[in-house]
């Protein structure tokens, strides 16, 4: 499995900030941030505009409709980066996804193991290690 090889691949397909999180088991793990484009964000406005009864900007806009939306096209575009990477250079893959913060919407944090196939690995287990 070659790191390198992982990260020109995020890299490639638009995902940012990589950084190699020290992990000493059969896994490589990775932090990296997919940021959002200004027609991203409009479309999120736009929805949180019509689905939200509740002021524009206000904390139900925010909460219910437009960061909601934000981390669901997040999670949907990594996603499908990450299931193409599977295929592309013969992995298994797990990810987790941050909240996006309110205060700083442009983007969302997702940390990644990267693994070869058949191996078992629990995501969870992972970050807990990672922590101590």
């Amino acid at each position: 499995m070659n790191k390198e090889e992982i990260i020109k691949y995020l890299e490639e397909n638009g995902l940012s900030d990589i950084e190699d999180l020290e992990y000493k088991g059969n896994a490589v793990v990775l932090r990296f941030t997919f940021d959002f484009d200004e027609d991203e964000i409009n479309a999120a406005k736009a929805y949180a505009d019509d689905e939200s009864e509740d002021e524009t900007e206000g904390d139900t806009w925010y909460n219910d409709f437009f960061l909601p939306y934000l981390n669901e096209l997040a999670i949907d575009n990594v996603g499908e980066i990450i299931e193409e990477s599977m295929e592309e250079l013969d992995l298994e893959s797990q990810f987790v996804s941050y909240e996006i913060d309110r205060e700083n919407y442009n983007y969302n944090e997702f940390i990644a193991v990267f693994y070869k196939r058949g191996l078992e690995i629990d995501i969870d287990q992972v970050l807990e290690e990672l922590e101590k």
